[in-house]
């Protein structure tokens, strides 16, 4: 199976929240494979989107999306690519004792794969209790919903 295929099959096990629009939806798992591609822009991706940045910004005020964009991220970083983000860490960490790895060396990973950054930033940050990592609702079929407002009025 190829990278593309197995990155979308994640993608798409992936439940979005309800809240979220079909757009926001489809332009959230585009995102995500984009980011991963050399050369990504905010301004490239909303032109040949046909959104504005603004708007592109203004989504991700909404916990929702920026929830379910972080998901999809997290489940399409190859967990070679995350080790090795792992192993450059600890050289940053030890960068003052051991200059094994150069500052361009460091930099150059760290561009190149900044999607793993934020996923580790996210994580760092929630053991810390800085995120706010309540789960949005995702979508759901109607008898699921009733079922659990039901279950909620009896409890």
């Amino acid at each position: 199976m190829t990278t593309n295929k197995k990155a979308q099959q994640l993608i798409d096990a992936i439940s979005a929240p309800y809240s979220l629009s079909e757009k926001q939806v489809s332009l959230a798992k585009k995102l995500v494979k984009e980011k991963m591609l050399e050369g990504f822009t905010v301004q490239n991706f909303c032109k040949e989107n046909g959104i504005s940045t603004k708007t592109y910004y203004e989504w991700f005020e909404n916990p929702d999306f920026n929830y379910y964009v972080n998901q999809l991220q997290d489940a399409v970083i190859p967990s070679d690519e995350n080790e090795a983000f792992q192993k450059i860490k600890k050289h940053i960490l030890k960068i003052a004792d051991k200059p094994n790895p150069s500052i361009k060396e460091i930099e150059l990973f760290t561009d190149t794969f900044s999607y793993v950054v934020e996923a580790d930033k996210r994580e760092r940050m929630e053991a810390l209790g800085m995120l706010d990592t309540t789960k949005p609702a995702t979508a759901t079929s109607v008898e699921e919903r009733k079922a659990r407002l039901l279950s909620r009025l009896k409890g």
